[in-house]
């Protein structure tokens, strides 16, 4: 993913090592106060309006969520109290995204969908999926990415950034919410 930036072209891009991928014991790794404190301030967050009995739905770009080491876990912990507040949820990314997220998506885990390599392939699904919602709706679009802006057009949208160095000026302009998971994440620092 491109992040920009960054002095040469390989510093845009995010770049992640095999061997720091988790591996089965990584997941009962033990307690995650960090984590913990992440959820909270979520769960206690208004991302969702509620207004006129709208259908809500939670779209994931596994691809976007991007974390440093040790993150990705509790990034992964928001999402999955942010889908068990959803009446639709579709999670896609890349193999290798989608691989990496498996571990700690709970009972969302069989949900997530791996896409072919390509721009865009995780957000035409995920927009697929939101089509096949009626209206009304409300949109929670974890992404940066402006192919999502269109969905404010159905109601009420709401941008969960993994970073807002990377989001989209459209998706930023569209949201009618907008929640910065990095400035969350120093918040639940602090608390942890």
């Amino acid at each position: 993913m491109g992040l920009g930036g960054g002095p040469s072209w390989r510093d845009d891009y995010e770049w992640f090592s095999l061997d720091d991928l988790s591996s089965p014991e990584e997941v009962d790794a033990g307690p995650d106060p960090f984590g913990d404190a992440l959820r909270t301030l979520v769960r206690d967050y208004p991302v969702w309006s509620g207004n006129d009995g709208s259908a809500r739905v939670l779209l994931v770009d596994l691809d976007n969520l991007r974390a440093v080491k040790g993150r990705l876990r509790a990034r992964l912990g928001v999402v999955v109290e942010l889908a068990r507040q959803a009446d639709h949820v579709t999670l896609a990314g890349q193999a290798g995204a989608v691989a990496r997220s498996r571990p700690w998506l709970a009972e969302f885990a069989r949900r997530a969908r791996p896409v072919a390599a390509g721009p865009d392939v995780a957000d035409h699904v995920l927009l697929e999926a939101a089509a096949e919602v009626p209206d009304p709706a409300e949109f929670l679009v974890v992404s940066n990415d402006g192919i999502f802006a269109d969905l404010a057009e159905r109601g009420e949208l709401t941008v969960l950034s993994p970073g807002m160095d990377a989001l989209s000026d459209r998706l930023h302009g569209a949201a009618s919410l907008l929640v910065d998971l990095a400035a969350l994440e120093q918040e639940a620092a602090a608390r942890a």
